[in-house]
């Protein structure tokens, strides 16, 4: 399944959305069954959350990736989701959170630069979270493409 966050859902178009599953595909080797957005109120929120507790699992456990813009700071709410993901998900759910770089000019899924990748890094550490990683969408090696 796939969490878009809102601000990231709002600015791609068809051939964006092919590019992310591809790019999504190369980072977890996961095929997207479903997807929702998050990141725009309680009621989307939970909308998310119900989408992961009522998904039809087609190989357990849960696998659950996340895409949000990485410029923008880790806050509170936003850890507090992934806790919140977590719980709907179940204890073993692998979890991936992707990050990409604030939307420039043609590319609304650019890299993120290292330093905010850092921020994100220490704030998803101490979650404690075994099962959730922390990634940057588009890498080094895509950039050079």
């Amino acid at each position: 399944m796939l969490l878009l966050h809102v601000d990231v859902a709002d600015v791609l178009g068809n051939a964006d959305q092919t590019r992310l599953q591809q790019l999504l595909r190369g980072l977890s080797g996961w095929r997207v069954h479903s997807s929702a957005t998050f990141g725009g109120g309680s009621a989307q929120a939970k909308g998310a959350l119900a989408s992961i507790e009522n998904a039809d699992w087609l190989a357990p456990p849960a696998r659950v990736a996340l895409l949000a813009d990485g410029s923008q700071p880790p806050i509170t709410e936003t850890l507090r989701f992934l806790r919140a993901v977590r719980a709907a998900a179940g204890e073993h759910a692998q979890v991936v959170l992707a990050l990409v770089g604030d939307p420039d000019g043609d590319d609304p899924l650019p890299p993120l630069p290292e330093f905010e990748f850092q921020d994100w890094q220490r704030k998803i550490e101490q979650l404690g979270d075994p099962y959730l990683r922390l990634e940057m969408l588009a890498g080094p090696a895509e950039e050079a493409e």
